[in-house]
């Protein structure tokens, strides 16, 4: 059973065909200034690491180590600086169980199972220490047209763009059959 529905998740979520993104790539310049590339480079304090640790909930699905985010929270006076200074290599925490949950009460083969990904409270810290740095710098860098997963920015903006623009073809449309 393993073997199957490694196959079946590795063929779906494998590129097929990888694309030469270094053509692609050589097309855009270089575009984050030196004061954004500083607030990103600088060394991770302690009070962000902890800042992180505790948005994250109790109930986060430990990954293969068992750790959950509760024992974080109560360890972070022993563990807090250790996490932030140590020489822990991303290799080392970034192990992830793949876990298959039913979509419906009779599933007979691997589309009826949707996988989900748990990923090591340590690799959560860390992806999303990353996450809270680039938040702040995104929004430069990414074009408004772009409106998911920027902060203050709605996926909805899209859909009300989208409606106004057939709004106004359908409205040319009529004036123009009008002239005739």
């Amino acid at each position: 059973m393993e073997d199957v529905a490694r196959s079946y998740f590795y063929n779906l979520f494998t590129a097929k065909d990888k694309g030469n993104y270094v053509f692609v790539l050589s097309g855009i310049d270089n575009c984050v200034f030196e004061g954004d590339n500083l607030k990103l480079t600088v060394a991770y304090t302690s009070e962000e690491i902890r800042e992180v640790v505790f948005e994250m909930g109790v109930t986060k699905a430990p990954g293969e180590d068992g750790f959950p985010t509760l024992f974080y929270k109560k360890c972070w006076h022993i563990i807090g600086d250790e996490i932030r200074n140590g020489d822990m290599k991303v290799s080392s925490f970034n192990f992830t169980n793949i876990m298959l949950i039913p979509k419906n009460s009779n599933p007979l083969n691997m589309m009826h199972f949707r996988p989900i990904s748990l990923c090591n409270i340590l690799y959560k810290i860390l992806a999303k220490a990353i996450t809270n740095r680039f938040r702040g710098v995104i929004g430069k860098y990414i074009d408004e047209a772009q409106s998911a997963f920027v902060l203050g920015r709605l996926i909805s903006d899209n859909v009300l763009l989208a409606y106004e623009i057939l709004n106004t073809l359908k409205k040319k449309r009529r004036e123009r059959n009008d002239l005739w």
